[in-house]
This record gives structure tokens, sequence and C-alpha cells, in this order.
């Protein structure tokens, strides 16, 4: 492979040589497969030939004994001896009958079927096949004899192995005006009877085969010197002709040799498979004729293949010639001498090539006279250019270079990439005085913030100190509804002091409804600083959300620094060693810019915990307007009961005799008074609680705007810090 890889004519070779050897080989490949097809197919073709060969000699076999036969129920003699049952005159035309045809037995039988006279002798056991062969309607059929009849008949018919003898029984009817008398009966055993098979193979040139059950009784076969009868078919033959009395055809194992077969069953009267017919071809040539038409196709692919290489050694050589001359035109080429030309004239691609190799030649050549001759106004320009970069490093963006040149395109992108970078400077200036701006404008929302909550932190404590004073005098209403309570049951213990104690009860009432309405009126109070304190976190909530919106353009800012000093950075690298002074500058930028945008994350962090922190202060607060809700409706309850008492008390002096019942309900009606009203003062102490925690809540608050103020004045700085160094250029 190594010497293919080498030389394009090899590689030519060797892939004509291959796409003309494949074709050649598939063809091949199919060739023999139709061949052998054919083959194969013609075999049994000729084989099933043969085999109606061999019926065709059988059917002759039988024709010539049942001529005979046929001729002899005419004659007098035999109709005149059965009817005489004339023995010596039938056994004497029956022996000339049995040596004209060669056959193993002559007899004649009565209508009965029974021996008259016979070949054999008279005690030949005939009726069952006779009669079973009239049954069927039948004259001529294969019949298996029994040995003590074959053995009468023939001597030689023991085949080892083989039980009776397949017989060829051949029967006809002697009539005399029309009355069947008896019949002619003659019959030829087939075991051992070579006549038919031998025929059969002279005719045909195949084997024969005549077997009873699986086992031969007369073959043609030979194996070693000897005739192959006695030896077993295959079952596997014998059970599929018996089985399905259908011809069997295909390859099979012949007395151990491969044999194209076709095999037909034997039938006899009673339509039973006794035996098989046989005629086949050995394998081998087929084979013989499969290698023959091989070699010719081996042949053929080898001329093919001979007259493949002749012609791309030809073909290659025509190719690569022109191929050598181009390479050694690109040869001198490489050497510097830009005169040499190809001359390639072969009217394909090639000379195509040759001509774009010489074109290229000469503008190769032309450009080197042009390099040489704008050497010195390249060393002109790289000393412009260096002295632009010079004074930009030092700060200058307004140095540019001169435009006014023929080749004037490096001046313009150095220009250009000055200017922007001039532009971009000013733009960052500009826009961190405006971050500088913003971050002032949150310092003052931020006092903003700290001055709300402040106030929240002053209502808190008033509603700390209302609830305070509300748990006190809710204590005090106690004390005296259950001091009425006494005084209730010290009435219904003296009823003479009914009278006088029905006064104060009402003194008491009275100053009671008094209080309970205070009470109330301080509730509704309490309400309204919760209402107030609830607007102003929400204030404080809509203020923390413009820090947000705030932070977001500082964050926005802060980004489209970063994009414009990587912007920076990037023209700093382009205009190489010039730049480095700016690409420092430029990064510099850019870390500032990602630290204010790390800052106003942070700070957007912090917010978001002051808004979660508001939410769950509103929460709060909405909680204890609820419960101070509750006790207004409790207080008010209490101020029904108090009145009651008063109606109680009045209803007392009025009618006297109910004096009783009265202080007793009123008894009743001051101890719920008195529950509801602990009741109340349990809530007031958990306001109170409640409001304290909302002073610290805004304590933290206090702190987290801290943290912000302290974090906007870090960004202040940071925008101070840009805005110091972007002076430094001149733009």
């Amino acid at each position: 492979m190594k010497i293919i890889n080498k030389k394009l004519s090899n590689k030519l070779l060797f892939f004509s040589v291959i796409s003309v050897l494949i074709p050649i080989l598939i063809l091949s490949f199919v060739a023999t497969d139709t061949i052998e097809g054919i083959l194969d197919k013609n075999a049994q073709s000729n084989v099933d030939t043969s085999m109606n060969a061999l019926e065709e000699s059988i059917t002759l076999r039988k024709a010539e004994i049942e001529s005979v036969g046929e001729y002899l129920t005419t004659t007098p003699g035999i109709i005149n001896g059965i009817l005489n049952r004339d023995e010596k005159e039938l056994l004497s035309r029956i022996q000339s009958f049995k040596d004209s045809v060669n056959a193993d037995f002559i007899g004649i039988v009565d209508s009965n079927g029974h021996i008259i006279t016979s070949t054999a002798g008279k005690d030949i056991q005939s009726a069952a096949i006779i009669n079973g062969m009239k049954k069927a309607g039948v004259e001529t059929s294969f019949e298996i004899i029994s040995d003590n009849a074959a053995s009468k008949m023939n001597k030689n018919y023991k085949v080892e192995g083989v039980t009776g003898a397949l017989s060829l029984v051949i029967v006809k009817p002697v009539y005399n005006d029309g009355e069947y008398i008896g019949s002619i009966v003659a019959v030829e055993i087939l075991n051992n009877n070579y006549k038919i098979v031998d025929e059969a193979k002279r005719i045909t040139g195949d084997e024969a085969t005549i077997s009873l059950g699986t086992k031969r009784i007369t073959t043609s076969l030979v194996t070693d010197g000897k005739r192959s009868v006695g030896t077993s078919i295959s079952d596997n033959v014998w059970n599929h002709v018996r089985s399905t009395g259908e011809v069997y055809r295909g390859t099979a194992e012949v007395v151990g040799v491969p044999f194209v077969t076709s095999y037909k069953p034997i039938y006899d009267s009673n339509k039973n498979p006794i035996g098989m017919i046989f005629v086949g071809s050995p394998q081998t040539n087929a084979i013989l004729a499969k290698n023959e038409a091989r070699n010719k196709m081996i042949l053929v692919a080898l001329i093919g293949t001979i007259l493949a290489v002749l012609i791309s050694l030809i073909t290659s050589k025509k190719i690569t010639k022109p191929v050598e001359e181009l390479k050694h035109a690109t040869e001198e080429f490489g050497k510097g001498n830009y005169e040499y030309k190809s001359n390639i004239k072969t009217g394909d691609e090639l000379e195509v090539l040759s001509n774009s190799f010489n074109s290229m030649a000469e503008n190769v050549k032309n450009l080197m006279k042009t390099m040489d001759m704008d050497k010195a106004e390249l060393a002109k320009l790289l000393s412009e250019v260096t002295t632009v970069m010079n004074n930009v490093s030092k700060g200058d963006f307004t140095a540019r270079a001169n435009e006014n040149s023929k080749n004037n395109e490096l001046q313009k992108a150095i220009n250009k990439a000055v200017s922007n970078v001039a532009v971009l400077i000013k733009d960052l200036r500009e826009e961190v005085i405006l971050l500088n701006k913003q971050v002032q404008r949150v310092e003052g929302q931020l006092k903003g913030a700290e001055e709300t909550a402040t106030q929240v932190t002053e209502a808190a404590t008033q509603v700390a100190e209302a609830s305070s004073d509300q748990s006190s005098k809710l204590q005090d209403a106690s004390d005296r509804l259950e001091n009425t309570y006494e005084v209730a049951k010290s009435v219904y213990a003296a009823a003479e002091e009914t009278v006088k104690s029905a006064k104060e009860i009402s003194e008491n009432s009275e100053n009671g409804v008094k209080k309970v309405e205070n009470a109330i009126k301080r509730m509704q109070t309490i309400t309204n600083v919760i209402d107030d304190l609830g607007r102003s976190i929400q204030m404080l909530g809509e203020d923390g959300k413009k820090i947000n919106e705030v932070t977001g353009l500082i964050k926005d800012i802060a980004e489209q620094t970063g994009l414009l000093a990587l912007n920076a950075s990037i023209e700093a690298a382009r205009a190489g060693e010039a730049g480095k002074g700016f690409a420092v500058v430029a990064s510099e930028i850019k870390a500032l810019a990602e630290e204010i945008k790390k800052s106003v994350e942070n700070i957007n962090q912090t917010i978001n915990g002051v808004h979660k922190r508001i939410d769950e202060t509103v929460k709060l607060g909405n909680k204890g307007k609820d419960e101070v809700d509750k006790g207004v409706v409790a207080i008010d309850d209490v101020n029904n009961a108090l009145l009651k008492i008063n109606e109680s008390v009045n209803g007392a002096v009025i009618k006297i005799n109910g004096i009783k019942d009265g202080a007793q309900s009123a008894a009743d009606n001051t101890e719920g008074a008195l529950k509801n009203a602990q009741d109340i003062a349990a809530l007031s102490e958990e306001f109170t609680a409640t409001a304290e925690e909302v002073t610290a809540s805004t304590e933290e608050l206090n702190s987290i705007i801290e943290e912000i103020r302290n974090v906007a004045e870090e960004v202040t700085k940071i925008a101070e810090r840009v805005t110091e160094k972007s002076s430094r250029f001149n733009i």
C-alpha cells in the first residue's frame, strides 16, 4: 500500500483494476450461482424424464404379458379346458405362454379363484389376490406374494431382510358366451429381477431401483461389484411418499453417495402403498458441470483483469505525464523561478489547471515587484502609526494619523479606533456623573425613609402608651365591676337596705357607663393610630420600591459601563503596544463597574429584607386592629350591661317587691361584665406587646437604611474616582 500511496500512476492503476475486477467478480458469482441453479434444475428434470422411462419400461412389460394373455382368453382350447377342467391341455397351453413371455408363473383359475392348474402346481393360494383385484376392477396390479408361493414360482426370489416378494400380477378373465368361467393369471416376481431397471438405465443412463417398503429388491446400483439389493432407503423418503402419495424430488443419500433423486409410490389393488420406484443421478455429474462453469468464469475474470491492467497502464500514463509536467513547474516556482511556464495541451481540466498555474506565477511575479516598491512607504506608515499610538498611550486622544496618502486604510482604521475610544471615555464620564447624581438622589430618599421610620417608631410608642393606659383603666373598671357584684350580693342578703344600695348601684352604673364610653373612645383612637401606622409602613414600602428602581438603574449603568470597558479593552488590544495604557484604564473601569454591580445587588437584598419585615409589620398591625375592634365590641357589651343594671336599680326603687330578683339579675350581669372587662384587659396587654414589636422592627429598619446609606456613599466614592481618572484624558 505504501507504493500505491506514493505515485499517482500506481493509484490510477490500482483503482482502475479494482473498478473492473469488482464487477467481474460480482458477475462471476451471480453467473455461477445462476448456472448452478440451472444445472440443478436440469439434473432434476433429467431424473424426472428417467422416471418416465422407468415407468414406460414397466408399462411395456405389462403390455407384453397382457397381449399374450388376452389372446389366450379367446382360444377354444383354453375355454374348453376350463369347462372340462382338462388340466393336461391347460398346462400344455400355459407352459407355452410362460415360455413365450418369460414369466415366473402362469395359472388357470375357476370362477371362484381356485387354481385348476399352473406352472407351479395346484397348491398355490391365489384366491385372495385374484378376488381382490376383481373387486377393485383391475386386471394388472403390484401385489405382495408370500414366501411360500414365491419360492414355488422362482427359486431366486429371496432378498435378505425382505419378507415376501413384490410381483407384477396380471389377471385376464375368460368368458364363454358372455359368462365368466375363470381367469388366466400371470405373475412376474420383481425380487432380484434386473430386466426392467437395467433397461431403464440403458435408455437414460441413470440408476433405477424398485423397493418393497424401504428395502431395495431390484436395482441397477452396484456397490463393490455387487447389486445393492437388500439395502435400505431413507425412512424420511418412505414416510413422505407413503403419507402424501406424492413424488419425492431432491437430493438424497443413496448407498452413501449423494444423488439427485425421484421416488414414486407403488400401490396394490386396494390402493395401499407397498413400495417405490426410484430413478437417480449421482451428484458428481452436476458437480463436474458446476466446476467446469466455475473454471470458465475464473478464466474470463483473469482475462478481464489482464485487459483492465493494460488499459489502466495506458490511461495512467496519459494522465500522469501532464501531472509530472505540472509538478516540475511547481518545483521551479518553489525555487523562485517565476519565469518558468508549464506547457500542457491535453484539452481537459489539466490544461485549465496548467493555465491557472501560469497566471498565478505571473501574478506572484508582479506582486513581488509591487512589494519592493512599497517597502519605503510601509516604513513611513509604521512610523506615523507609532507616533499616534504613543500620544494615545499618554492620554491624548486628539492625535490622528495622516489620511492623505494613497493606501490610507490603516490610517483610517486607527483614527476611527482612537475616535471611538475618545467617545467611549466621554460617554463613560457622563454616565459616571449621572450615576453620582442618582446615588445622591438615593441618599435623599434614604433620609426620607429614615424620617418615616422615626415617625413609625414614635407612633408605635404612642400606641404602646395608649394601650398601657387603656389596660389600667380596664383594670379599674374590672375592680369596680367586682365591687358592684359584691354590692349586688349584699342587696340580695339584706333586703332592708335595698333602696340605699339601689341608689349606689345606679350611681356606680352611670359612672361605669361613662368609663366604658371613655374606653370606647380610647379604642377608636388606638384604631386610628394603627391605621396611620399601616399607611406609614405602606409608604415606607413604596419608598423601598423607588429605591429598587434606582438600584436597578444603577445596575444597568454598571453593566453598560462594563460593556463600554470591554469594548475599550478590545480596541486597546487592536492598537497593540500603543494601547496598553488605555487597556489598564479600561480594566480598572470594568473592575469599578463590577464593584458597583455587586454593591447594588447587596442593596437589593437588604431592601428585599426590609420589604419582608414591612409586610410582617403590616400583618401584625392589621391583627392588632382586629383585636381592638373586638375590644370595642366587648366594651360596648359592658356598657349595655351597665345600662341594664341601671334599669334594674330603677325598677327596684319603683317595685321594691321585685328587689330580690332584680338584685340577682344585677349580680349575674355584673359577673358577665367583669369577665368581659378582664378579656379586654388581656387584649390590651397583647396589643401593647404588638406595638413594642413594631417599635423593634422599625429600629431594625433604621439600621438597614443606615447600611443602604453606607453602600450609597461607597458608590458615590467609586463614581468620584472614575470621574477623576477619566478626566486625565484629553478628548
